[in-house]
């Protein structure tokens, strides 16, 4: 397994250690110390059963609040990404005509649809790169598995730090649906 999903799944850890307790993060890490030896698909099938261990032993808003913190931490890792989406917003006066421009040329595997104060971000990874998720950690897991819809309030929270830079302010995010999870493409709601 490449070294950079070492990072993520200690984070995982330490995430459910600080918000869950220990004992809920012993459950769910239950064999990450080999992780750096799996292969990728071994990876996804043992990120998979994580999720459902923590699913199983910790409750939601919890839960939520564990994966946010890893959406933030991955817009920090991915600042480049998370800067060149608030560098297109900067060459627009008002978010009106950024928005605009976005459900006219959006980004690649991704559109907007406007709905007075609510935009659905749509996110379309296998369009985009021909993989169900844009997060590498599950690049393994098979086209007939989906991942646990937990694991995407981490992309939620993500989507978030990018509007609210889009923004200027707090927005709340909605996740509808996900790729990984089943749906054919990934779904938020973001309430301006």
């Amino acid at each position: 397994m490449p070294k950079e999903f070492v990072y993520p799944i200690a984070d995982l850890g330490l995430a459910i250690g600080d918000l869950a307790g220990e004992e809920a993060r012993a459950m769910v890490m239950e064999g990450s110390e080999r992780i750096a030896d799996l292969s990728l698909q071994e990876a996804s099938a043992w990120l998979k059963e994580a999720i459902a261990r923590l699913d199983a032993v910790v409750d939601e808003p919890t839960r939520v609040k564990i994966m946010e913190r890893l959406g933030l931490n991955c817009a920090e890792m991915n600042k480049s990404h998370v800067e060149q989406a608030l560098a297109r917003r900067s060459q627009f006066a008002s978010l009106d005509e950024f928005l605009q421009a976005e459900e006219k040329t959006p980004s690649p595997g991704t559109r907007l649809i406007r709905e007075g104060d609510v935009i659905y971000q749509y996110y379309d990874p296998l369009a985009a790169f021909h993989r169900r998720c844009f997060c590498s950690l599950w690049w393994g897991l098979p086209d007939e598995e989906n991942a646990p819809l937990t694991w995407c309030q981490c992309s939620r929270a993500f989507v978030a730090k990018v509007w609210e830079g889009y923004a200027g302010r707090p927005v709340r995010v909605e996740l509808v649906e996900s790729c990984i999870s089943g749906a054919k493409q990934c779904k938020f709601a973001i309430h301006l």
